[in-house]
């Protein structure tokens, strides 16, 4: 990006390097924006990713054909950033690897700051899971003599309807109601309140809340995936999984930005091309036009046409670029023999 950006930096065979360096960028970095418009065009459809692998093929095959045949591989060529390509860059046409590769780093980018951002919010989950209770006091009493027992068991194995015991500084290994005892309740994991709430017979309390001062007995009336814990810890998963409204309005909208932008481009391609082949008809001997004339200077052993305009319109592929230059328009204006650097005169074909 620095070497296309400033020219002093540009040594000698600058732009290999730099189409040597985006292969792995723009092939392999790229493949995930690649293969995701494959998978989307083969359904029909297309997403961001396709204007994204678009964009990035389409840069890279032109700068490799501006390298090849455009005149932007010899040896020494600078390059100066612009709003607008214009053709009269030293005569050759312009490279853009910098671009391609610039918009697959900042999307992957991006990504991995997105998937990192998933990724704590999963240990956020996880720390969120673990703060339920691991074992539970099972409290068991006798119908006949109303003695009671107690057996501490894993707190996954608790059923509806279990009574189990909660002391000062345990946690409330499942939701249930209170039968027994009066308490303070730190609800801080639910509500984020620092104040314990106080809880009494026939209070509701929820697990994983953390009993303060007194002792209470609790009647479990939802266990396992019906906590309070675990249905949190499934919407925080569903969060994770699923797309934000502004997501899915995204999508919606890419399904028709994406086809009206490649429309566009190639309906631009096509008003070049045809424009392109209409100036090279007049060259190769096309219809004649009065006051239309291309110069062929000759050369010793050869003729070819004026580079000014025949090689910036057509293999630059900039057709438009030299409208309003008085001196390239002077060129087709004018009918008279041309005389080259070596005092060969030149002829006119129609």
């Amino acid at each position: 990006m620095l070497l296309s950006m400033v020219p002093a930096w540009q040594f000698t065979g600058w732009q290999w390097v730099v189409a040597a360096a985006s292969i792995p960028v723009v092939t392999w970095g790229a493949w995930p924006f690649h293969r995701a418009a494959f998978a989307a065009g083969r359904h029909g459809s297309t997403t961001m990713d396709t204007l994204v692998s678009l964009g990035v093929i389409s840069s890279t095959l032109w700068s490799w054909w501006a390298l090849l045949w455009g005149g932007a591989g010899m040896l020494g060529m600078r390059m100066h950033m612009s709003l607008i390509p214009r053709a009269a860059h030293g005569g050759h046409a312009e490279i853009y690897f910098e671009g391609a590769c610039m918009i697959v780093v900042f999307l992957l980018t991006g990504r991995y700051l997105e998937a990192r951002a998933r990724y704590r919010a999963g240990d956020a989950l996880r720390s969120l899971l673990r703060m339920g209770a691991k074992e539970a006091t099972l409290v068991r009493i006798d119908p006949a003599t109303g003695e009671r027992s107690e057996q501490v068991v894993p707190a996954s194995s608790l059923q509806v309807g279990d009574l189990f015991a909660v002391r000062p500084g345990e946690k409330v290994a499942t939701d249930g109601i209170i039968v027994e005892g009066s308490s303070a309740l730190d609800t801080s994991l639910l509500t984020g309140e620092s104040v314990p709430v106080d809880a009494a017979p026939g209070d509701t309390v929820t697990g994983a809340t953390v009993n303060t001062w007194g002792s209470l007995l609790v009647r479990a009336t939802r266990v396992g995936s019906d906590t309070t814990l675990a249905q949190i810890g499934r919407m925080v998963a569903e969060a994770q999984a699923g797309k934000a409204p502004v997501q899915r309005l995204a999508d919606q909208i890419s399904g028709v930005f994406v086809p009206i932008v490649i429309l566009v481009s190639l309906l631009t391609l096509a008003g070049l091309a045809a424009r392109g082949r209409q100036r090279a008809g007049r060259v190769h001997g096309g219809r004649r036009r009065p006051g239309r004339r291309v110069p062929v200077r000759a050369r010793p052993g050869h003729a070819h046409r004026d580079p000014r305009r025949i090689g910036t319109r057509l293999a630059a592929g900039h057709p438009h670029q030299e409208r309003g230059n008085p001196r390239a328009d002077a060129l087709d204006r004018h009918d008279a023999p041309r005389q080259d650097g070596h005092g060969h005169h030149g002829r006119h074909v129609s």
